[in-house]
């Protein structure tokens, strides 16, 4: 603002203008250097900054910067100045250097030149997100009092704006957890995780849990026979529906293993019986297999035969791989266990631990099918064949 030039209609044009450019990028940075150069532009400024406040530390940080050279270190006196304003939400001008009897002594001022400078917290109601520093060194230049009316304007439209670009972001950010959730969650899992706002990090916990194995007997000969685009159709069928009973009885999908499917309920949620679903996941794997291996003969198609093995116990639950590729899996001897149950079923058969009968044994019609030595297992492990449910338990 040149001395004793008003600013009425300029300002009510800055205004305007920084209303359209400020919500034209929902990019963070972009919007905040739209902010800045609208800013120092209305204002006849010729050097600034935005400083924000981390939303998980609450530090200080410049975003962006505009001629500011070497002048951002945290002794420089526009550091104090938009400091004091981001902590307190308190405007600050220095109108004239050679009227500011408070900032005029100060030796940094007079070094840098600053004649004239402003300040504004970037504030939504009572939550203030950072703040916007201008200066300029020219004589011809003084910041007025209806210049800070003006930038507080700017300031207040501006950080509505970015304030919606953060939202935004973290609408983008729970879509893709509860996305990446979902490929291996049930839905009503995803949605307990979401409500509790749990953060995906590396570790484990020590649950109870029941493991499943369904493998595809005989898969490498079906392989040596047909296409392998035709090979990769049928497995995308059979994992499609497969998973969807899985997650219909609220477990969590493990991984795939080639044509194996690994599956567990109990974690990270346990929604109660989880040995109990377990076992009815797998007998409606088996029907549902019944009902496609149908189609496929009438296609013309090999057919899939399934074994499955489950297994209930103690495992390590949780989050595992690289801070950049995370998995959610749970390992552990009784999770060996199931995967070696499996080996041993024959297609068809349902065969479980000693375990996972304790807990379902009043539910289902089942067999026992003798102790049984497991590749690397010193101790035998008394199995069980799982013929199906019965009527009372649904």
């Amino acid at each position: 603002q040149v001395f004793g030039e008003p600013a009425g209609s300029s300002g009510l044009s800055a205004l305007y203008q920084a209303s359209k450019l400020i919500a034209s990028d929902f990019d963070l940075n972009k919007r905040l250097s739209a902010v800045l150069d609208t800013a120092i532009d209305a204002l006849g400024a010729q050097r600034g900054f935005v400083m924000m406040r981390d939303e998980a530390t609450s530090g200080l940080k410049v975003s962006v910067a505009r001629e500011m050279g070497q002048d951002l270190q945290a002794s420089s006196p526009s550091m104090g100045i938009a400091g004091r304003a981001a902590l307190d939400g308190e405007p600050v001008l220095m109108a004239d250097r050679d009227s500011d009897a408070q900032l005029s002594a100060r030796e940094s001022i007079i070094r840098q030149q600053i004649r004239s400078a402003m300040c504004v917290p970037l504030q939504v109601e009572d939550r203030i997100l950072g703040a916007i520093y201008v200066d300029t060194r020219s004589t011809e230049v003084a910041f007025t009092q209806e210049d800070l009316e003006l930038f507080l304007s700017l300031a207040a439209q501006s950080a509505m704006a970015i304030d919606n670009v953060r939202l935004y972001e973290r609408m983008v950010e729970t879509e893709k957890k509860r996305a990446n959730l979902g490929r291996f969650l049930s839905p009503s899992i995803v949605e307990q995780i979401m409500k509790e706002d749990t953060v995906l990090v590396l570790g484990g916990n020590k649950l109870t849990v029941t493991t499943m194995f369904c493998d595809v007997r005989g898969f490498t000969p079906i392989a040596e026979r047909i296409a392998p685009t035709d090979l990769v159709d049928m497995l995308n069928e059979h994992f499609t529906a497969m998973t969807a009973i899985i997650f219909e009885l609220e477990g969590t999908l493990d991984k795939y293993i080639g044509d194996e499917i690994m599956a567990v309920f109990g974690s990270p949620v346990s929604k109660g019986e989880d040995a109990l679903r377990c076992v009815k996941a797998a007998l409606m794997m088996h029907t549902k297999n019944d009902e496609l291996n149908e189609k496929r003969a009438v296609a013309g198609k090999p057919i899939f035969e399934l074994g499955i093995g489950i297994a209930t116990g103690e495992a390590i639950a949780g989050y595992m791989g690289s801070p950049d590729r995370m998995e959610f899996t749970v390992i552990g001897d009784r999770v060996n266990t199931a995967r070696r149950l499996c080996s041993i079923a024959d297609p068809g058969q349902v065969i479980v631990s000693q375990a996972t009968y304790d807990d379902v044994k009043d539910y289902v019609k089942a067999k026992p099918i003798g102790t049984v030595v497991l590749k690397g297992k010193e101790e035998p492990v008394h199995a069980f064949e799982i013929d199906a449910m019965l009527p009372s338990a649904g």
